[in-house]
């Protein structure tokens, strides 16, 4: 080596961005650079030079248990001749604090013996990033349990609210249904209209009728069949011939996966309610369309505005009903503006009804 080159050598290492930690045949400390000192957090050299390396930064680790000098990796070198790498590991500061570091060992020789030079850098910053990074995918595979789990609620209900319905149309609505007809026939069989008798049954007819009535609705509540027969454009044009006030029709003749139907439905359903409820309106609209991925549903109004969900259990009800499914809403609604409510539900391709009803 040439003298220009012996000269500058020590300024190099000082001024290395990386620290560099030199160890001698004793295991004792000889050099550290500025870099190696700020991370280690000693003030100057002095406080490390003639310490034993182990026993100074690296004597416990990092869950607290101590780490014996046999099984230290920073010193193998020492022992084998052989460098060694180590990207996740941790040195003890002055201070007894852990800084998380990435080295390379190598040996080098030392008038007392076969020593060790040590380059490392601190990976507080890379660390942090990979906690970031860890604690992004546990949140996202919470997420993916949340909507899984959503989903499969949203499909028991679904398939509930169906079976329901059926024992309802099939059990005790039936049993009305006879109920209503034997009656009828005890009517027939009796001659003077004017017999008590006579006025009972026919008091019990109009109430088995008013009980039939109740549960048909009880039961279109859970699921209306036409919904099932003839899918979300069938049931919303049903729903809307009942509206006390006029409602615009834009929806798309095609049919969804069951359960996206019904979350569909009772969202507008829901919305509508709340105009006729809230919004002193004269005329009100439903839009349903799919484009790309989405179904988007929206239903508006020209009533007061100023509808606030955060005020309002039912727009609650609203995004419950509609993130159920994966969906979010929006509302908009000015003071004395109207209200416009949007939904924006995830969907599969649809499939085409071939139900000749759904056009009619």
């Amino acid at each position: 080596m040439g003298v220009a080159a012996r000269t500058e050598a020590p300024a190099l290492v000082a001024s290395a961005a990386d620290a560099i930690y030199l160890v001698d045949g004793d295991g004792r400390v000889r050099y550290a650079n500025p870099a190696a000192l700020a991370i280690l957090g000693y003030d100057n050299e002095a406080e490390l030079l003639g310490k034993p390396s182990h026993a100074t930064i690296h004597h416990t680790r990092h869950d607290g248990s101590p780490f014996p000098e046999s099984e230290c990796p920073l010193l193998e070198p020492r022992r084998t001749g052989t460098a060694v790498r180590n990207d996740d590991d941790w040195f003890v500061r002055r201070d007894g604090s852990f800084v998380p570091v990435a080295y390379s060992s190598a040996p080098i020789d030392s008038p007392s013996g076969r020593g060790a030079v040590v380059v490392f850098h601190d990976t507080t910053e890379r660390e942090a990033v990979e906690r970031a990074r860890r604690e992004a995918e546990v949140q996202r595979a919470r997420a993916d349990e949340l909507r899984a789990s959503r989903a499969r609620i949203v499909t028991a209900t679904h398939a509930e609210r169906r079976r329901l319905g059926r024992d309802l149309h099939d059990g005790a609505q039936q049993h009305l249904v006879n109920v209503s007809i034997a009656l009828q026939l005890a009517s027939a069989r009796l001659q003077d209209p004017d017999d008590p008798l006579s006025q009972l049954i026919a008091q019990a007819l109009a109430e088995t009728r008013l009980a039939t009535d109740d549960l048909r609705e009880l039961a279109a509540g859970l699921l209306p069949s036409v919904l099932v027969d003839r899918g979300l454009r069938g049931a919303i044009e049903t729903l809307t011939a009942r509206s006390p006030l006029p409602v615009d029709l834009e929806l798309t003749p095609d049919r969804f996966d069951p359960e996206l139907e019904a979350a569909a439905y009772f969202f507008i359903a829901e919305a509508l309610t709340n105009v006729a409820k809230h919004a002193q309106a004269e005329h009100a609209s439903v839009s349903v369309a799919h484009g790309g991925e989405l179904l988007e549903l929206e239903v508006s109004d020209d009533g007061v505005g100023g509808a606030d969900p955060l005020k309002g259990s039912g727009l609650l009800g609203l995004q419950d009903r509609v993130a159920a499914v994966g969906g979010v809403v929006q509302f908009d609604s000015p003071p004395a503006g109207g209200t416009r409510v949007t939904a924006r539900l995830p969907l599969t391709a649809p499939r085409k009804d071939t139900n000749r009803r759904a056009e009619a």
